[in-house]
Formats: C-alpha cells, sequence, structure tokens
C-alpha cells in the first residue's frame, strides 16, 4: 500500500514536472519569435542645410537602424534608400526641403521594407552613417571650391551590357538588366499591360536588341523586348494577365520583379492543413471528456471543457495529427473550440455563439457608455463647412439635414460621428468643434491631418497673336468727249449721256460778255467712267483734243495698298491645383429687344477676351488643364443697323509638362479676290481694251494663334514632423 502511494506520489510529481517544462519553453519561445518579429519603426526625417558643405538628412528610428540599400538615378535626378524591415509612422509622406541639393523627400512602406526617396537638383556624391538611432545621409554640395585643382577626370561608363530573365522562387518573372555603371540614367514607367525602361542618352548594344519569349517559365512576363528609339535604348516587358512590379537596382544591376497579385477573395476556403504530431487512438465508448484529456496530456496544451461537454464516443483513429483527432471528435459531438494562446476552450457550439453575442453586446454597451470629450481642431488650409461635410455626409436621409452635425439616433451608417456625437463649425476662426468619444475624434483627427494641407498653385499664362495682311491692287479710267456745236452745229451733240445734251440743248446767254453759257452736270459727261473707287487712288487727267466746240479729256487712277496688323494678348490667371479659375476683359455691348406687351428692353452682350481654366497636378509633376479660352470682339454693322461679334474661341484637356509651351490650335483664313469691270467687247480688244476696263485685285490673310505656359508655384516653406 505505501509503494502503491509512493509510486502515485512520484508519478504525479514526474507529471507536473513534465507540465512546467512544457510550458515554459513555450513562454520563451514565444517571447523570442515577438522579439525576432519585432521591426524598427521610422519616427521622423529632418532636413539640414550645411550651408556651403551640402545637406544633411537625419532619418530617425525608434530602435537601431537597419543598414539600407542605395542607389542614384539621374533622370531624374532621384537617391534611393531601401531600409529592409522597417516600417515607418510618419504623418507626412512627403517633405520639401529648401537647401541647394535636393527639392524634396518622399516616403512609402509595404510589408517588408521602407523607402526614403530624395529628389535631387543635381546628381552628385553621398555618404552616410550612423548616429544611435538615427541614420545620417549627408549630400555633398555641387558647388565648385574656391580652389579647384587641375586634375583629370575619368568618366564613369554607361550603358547596358546584359538583359537577362530568370523565374523567382515564388513563380515570380525577374527581368535583370546588367549596366556598365551604376549612374547609368534609368527611367522606368508603367503603362497599361507593360513596363517600359528607357536608358536616357545610351543606346543598347546590337547583339541585345532583340526579343526574349518568356511565355514557358510560367510568369507573368510574357515576352521582353530591346531596340533603340533615337538615341535612348528602349527595353518593353509584356505581362500575361495582371500583375504587381517592383523595380531595384543593387550596383550595376537593374531588376524588375512581376508577380501575380494575391488573390484576397474570400470565396476560396483553403484546405484545412494539420501541423500537429501524430497520435493512435483505439476505444470503445469512452467518455468526451476523457479523450479531450489524453489529447492535453499528449500535447502539453492547456484545455476547458465546459460543464455541457457530455457524451461518449468510439473512435478508432491510427497516426493521425492530433489537431485533426480534435476535430473530429468536436465535430462529432457538435462541438466547438477557442483558442487563446495557449489555452482552448471547448463547449457546445450554440453556447459559444451564444457567448460571443454576449461578448459583442458588452462592447457595443460600453462603447454607447463611453464618456464624451470636447475637441477643438483649427484649420489651417481647408474650409471648416468642407470639412463638415465630410464628417456627416455618410448619415442617413433622416440626417442629411441636420446642419448641426447632430445625430439623435443610431442610424448610422458610415459617418465619423457616433450616435451621440455632434459637430459644430465657427466660420470666423476656421475652427471645427467635437464632441463625441475619444475613439471617434481620434479618427476625425486623422482625417483632418490627411486633408488639412496646403495645395499647390498654378500659374496659367496664354498667349493670343492674331495677326492680319491686307494687300489691294486697282487701275481704272475715266473718259469723255463733248461737243458744244449748239451754236455753230445743232446737228451735232456729243455727251457722255442723255442728260449731257438736253444742257448742251439748251444754252444760257451770258449778257455780260456776250455768247453762250453752259452749265454741263459731272460725271454726267463722261464716256467711260470705269476709274479706281479705293480711296486714296492716284490720278491723273489729260485734255487730248481741245477744239472751240469739241473737247476729249482722259483720266487715269491706281493704287496699291498693302497692310499688316499684329495684336497680341497675354491673360494670366494664379489658381491652386484642382481648381477652377477665370479672367475676363472686355466691353459689353447694349442691344435693344422687344418682349410683346412690355415694350423694348436693353440687354447687352459681351465682346471679351476671357481665360477660364481648372488645372490638374498630376503625380509626375505634369499638368492637366481644362482650357477654355474666348477673344470676341464687336463686327460691323449690318445693312439694317444689328450688331455682329467677331467670335473666336477653343474648349479643349491637354497635358503639358511644367513650364512647356504648348500651342492649342489656331485659325489661318486667305481670300483672294480678282475681279475686272469692262464693256463688253471693247474691254477685249488688245492692248486698246484697258481704256474700257477697271481692274482690281485683292488678297486678305487673317490668323490666330494661342499659346498656352503652365507653371507649378514651389513652395518653399519646409515643414518637418
Amino acid at each position: 500500500m505505501k509503494k502503491q502511494f509512493k509510486d502515485s506520489l512520484f508519478g504525479e510529481a514526474k507529471t507536473m514536472n513534465h507540465a512546467f517544462r512544457q510550458f515554459s519553453m513555450g513562454a520563451v519561445a514565444i517571447a523570442i519569435m515577438q522579439v525576432a518579429s519585432a521591426q524598427v519603426s521610422m519616427t521622423n526625417i529632418v532636413p539640414i542645410s550645411l550651408a556651403d558643405q551640402g545637406t544633411e538628412i537625419r532619418v530617425m528610428f525608434n530602435g537601431l537602424p537597419p543598414q539600407p540599400q542605395a542607389y542614384q538615378l539621374e533622370q531624374p535626378a532621384r537617391l534611393i534608400l531601401d531600409f529592409d524591415k522597417a516600417q515607418q509612422s510618419l504623418k507626412q509622406t512627403s517633405i520639401p526641403v529648401a537647401t541647394s541639393e535636393a527639392s524634396s523627400i518622399e516616403v512609402a512602406a509595404d510589408d517588408q521594407r521602407s523607402r526614403v526617396i530624395v529628389n535631387l537638383k543635381d546628381a552628385g556624391a553621398f555618404t552616410t552613417r550612423v548616429e544611435g538611432n538615427t541614420f545620417v545621409l549627408k549630400i555633398n554640395s555641387v558647388r565648385p571650391s574656391a580652389t579647384n585643382t587641375p586634375t583629370v577626370a575619368r568618366q564613369p561608363q554607361q550603358g547596358v551590357s546584359n538583359i537577362g530573365f530568370q523565374r523567382g522562387k515564388d513563380g515570380e518573372g525577374l527581368v535583370v538588366i546588367d549596366l556598365l555603371g551604376g549612374n547609368t540614367p534609368v527611367d522606368v514607367q508603367q503603362q497599361g499591360s507593360k513596363i517600359v525602361v528607357r536608358t536616357m542618352g545610351n543606346k543598347i548594344p546590337a547583339h541585345l536588341a532583340r526579343r526574349l519569349n518568356t511565355n514557358d517559365f510560367a510568369t507573368p512576363v510574357a515576352s521582353v523586348d530591346a531596340y533603340n528609339d533615337k538615341g535612348n535604348g528602349v527595353i518593353i516587358i509584356q505581362s500575361a494577365g495582371s500583375y504587381e512590379y517592383m523595380a531595384y537596382q543593387a550596383e550595376n544591376k537593374l531588376t524588375i520583379s512581376l508577380k501575380r497579385p494575391e488573390d484576397k477573395s474570400p470565396a476560396k476556403a483553403k484546405a484545412q492543413t494539420y501541423t500537429g504530431n501524430k497520435i493512435s487512438l483505439d476505444f470503445q465508448d469512452i467518455e468526451v471528456r476523457r479523450v479531450l484529456q489524453l489529447l492535453a496530456d499528449f500535447t502539453g496544451i492547456n484545455m476547458v471543457a465546459a460543464d455541457t461537454v457530455q457524451g461518449n464516443i468510439t473512435l478508432r483513429l491510427k497516426d493521425v495529427p492530433w489537431d485533426q483527432a480534435l476535430d473530429i471528435v468536436l465535430k462529432t459531438k457538435n462541438l466547438d473550440k477557442r483558442r487563446n494562446g495557449n489555452v482552448i476552450w471547448i463547449a457546445p457550439v450554440s453556447e459559444l455563439i451564444k457567448a460571443e453575442e454576449e461578448e459583442a453586446k458588452a462592447i457595443a454597451q460600453s462603447v454607447k457608455l463611453a464618456p464624451l470629450q470636447t475637441e477643438y481642431i483649427r484649420l489651417s488650409y481647408a474650409k471648416a463647412a468642407d470639412i463638415e461635410k465630410l464628417i456627416t455626409q455618410g448619415k442617413n436621409s433622416s440626417n442629411n439635414n441636420n446642419s448641426s452635425g447632430m445625430a439623435n439616433n443610431d442610424t448610422l451608417v458610415d459617418g465619423l460621428l457616433s450616435p451621440r456625437g455632434t459637430l459644430s463649425t465657427d466660420p470666423r476662426t476656421n475652427t471645427v468643434i467635437i464632441n463625441d468619444t475619444s475613439q471617434k475624434i481620434d479618427q476625425i483627427r486623422k482625417m483632418v491631418d490627411l486633408l488639412d494641407v496646403s495645395v499647390k498653385q498654378v500659374m496659367i499664362e496664354a498667349r493670343i497673336v492674331s495677326a492680319s495682311t491686307d494687300f489691294s491692287k486697282e487701275m481704272g479710267v475715266k473718259w469723255g468727249v463733248l461737243s458744244q456745236g449748239v451754236t455753230n452745229n445743232r446737228n451735232l451733240l456729243v455727251g457722255g449721256s442723255d442728260t449731257t445734251l438736253w444742257n448742251l440743248r439748251e444754252p444760257e446767254k451770258d449778257s455780260e460778255l456776250g455768247g453762250y453759257k453752259y452749265t454741263i452736270e459731272r460725271p454726267d459727261n463722261l464716256n467711260v467712267d470705269l476709274g479706281a473707287v479705293t480711296p486714296g487712288a492716284s490720278r491723273i487727267a489729260f485734255g487730248l483734243i481741245s477744239l472751240s466746240d469739241f473737247m476729249l479729256d482722259l483720266e487715269l487712277s491706281a493704287v496699291q495698298a498693302d497692310g499688316y496688323g499684329e495684336v497680341i494678348s497675354t491673360p494670366k490667371v494664379m489658381t491652386a491645383d484642382k481648381q477652377s479659375a477665370k479672367i475676363e476683359a472686355g466691353t459689353q455691348i447694349p442691344y435693344a429687344t422687344s418682349s410683346g406687351n412690355n415694350g423694348p428692353k436693353t440687354e447687352f452682350i459681351n465682346a471679351t477676351l476671357s481665360l477660364d481654366v481648372t488645372p490638374s497636378i498630376t503625380p509626375e509633376g505634369k499638368v492637366m488643364m481644362k482650357l477654355n479660352i474666348t477673344k470676341d470682339s464687336p463686327g460691323p454693322a449690318t445693312p439694317t443697323g444689328q450688331l455682329t461679334i467677331n467670335k473666336n474661341a477653343i474648349d479643349t484637356n491637354v497635358l503639358v509638362d511644367n513650364g512647356e509651351t504648348v500651342v492649342l490650335g489656331g485659325i489661318f483664313e486667305e481670300t483672294s479676290n480678282n475681279s475686272q469691270t469692262k464693256v463688253p467687247f471693247l474691254g477685249d480688244i488688245p492692248y486698246l481694251g484697258k481704256l474700257f476696263r477697271r481692274d482690281s485685285k485683292t488678297e486678305n490673310k487673317r490668323e490666330l494663334l494661342i499659346f498656352v505656359t503652365p507653371r507649378i508655384v514651389n513652395d518653399t516653406l519646409t515643414r518637418n514632423h
């Protein structure tokens, strides 16, 4: 009896020691895994100007900074640092830098790394060092020193030495481009289903200008084409289906990785995999609680079974993972488990569902009863009314008409306010006043920090050039015959018209001087009246024959006119990104209209020069503009006295580089007119016919050109967060 008691006592002690050792080893393993999985985080980036020595960028971490992979691009000039296994918690992903070496800093991160991109003004040398938890990047000054030593610098090699392809371990396609030098300028862009790589200023060797067919490798890369375009080398990577790509450079190797995107659809359930140690069970009508105890002893995991876990089970399992055996037992008896660390709670499915519902209700009740706080958020750039609209726009129709943002019911859909939260604004100080729980206030503050930022300004300059050229040439003749034979020969009277003949038949007796006096109407006395009609024509008259009662006179006229005119209009307007702006100058012309019984009414029509533009800055630094340009001017009046307006307008969308001038369009009009007025038959006689005709030639040219130049106004203020 004593021996049995002793064996039982020591056996239980050994079992407890074994369980304690397993528990200790598990806790140590979990702690080691947590330490191994912990990642340092990037907390702040501070750029410092070192006068003539360059620029120093201090990247601060909450631990020891990892050694980054650094590479530099020259077109555009960029310095890229990849910190593996590092996160970033910066509030601002773009930091402007006002130094001679750099213009801005951009930060991006994913699950594997954090990337810091320094946009340089000119490519130059740089050095790195680590000071405690701070990684220091120093960009040397590109200004020449005062004492230049005449040295012969070796020009580094640039270009492409090889283009290869390989399949990654995860099925991704890797296009590896070997460069002759790390300073070879490379531009990588995504264009739809293909990746375009350009080596700026460097051609691809002839033996590499070919196509690589990569369909047999079962990767997202279908083909790789290499050729030369003018003075640049072009490599086109064609994809097969959807893909995600990443480009990185290490020394002289540029690698472009294309992989298929992960399928995040919950429709495809992953097959259950069991990784536990194998166990064999063979029992007849054994209690379920006893089986659970055996599994707990085998695995060393703490299991808690509810009082409602009852019944017997018969099973025979051979070499089955213990976690699969546990699932079989639970499904057979309509049970389920919940795991929290090293403890597994087992209970009927209905009991677990009820417990989870009660827990959810408790959490909701705690949120509903959470104390309210008042927060005052003063905005710097955004308008308080716009922020209020964004915060309250997620409510249903019952709350849409509530101007104060009051939420009086629980029917909130997607609004940032809780059902008990209120929102008000002060337009005078541009302040948003929030009364809500601390959790909701934190969400609203994050949104405000994201939206309340400065917006870039764009200067739009339009140049409207209107040029005109006029040319006219006209030649004509006038001559007439007049015979005053009424005093000598009444049978022969010669004149230019019947009116002249009547004047010749009825002369007036001159009582003072004697003889007869005639009153001849001119130009009715002309036989041919085809002189130049353009004002300012030169004229010369001849009296060819002058007898006692007969006279022949001749008048030649000619004119040539040249004219050139140019009108340049330059409207300018500055506006913010994605904000419309309009500038207009000119006159308003009144005109009378009739509206039935109301009598005449005076209205106005615009004859103005206007520029209406809405710019949008793209991520690449280009400017997309929606333009509406008009140049109207008063035109000549109609014969009935009605007003006319000369209209010139253009309405278009255009994408332009920053500071680039583009010709939007032009209107060119050319009018050529040759006319001849003559006496039939007589005007066609060679040489002599010129006395019976008038020749005129007119040429008019009109041209309208519109030039537009957008310029992004740089923000010289530097803010560090």
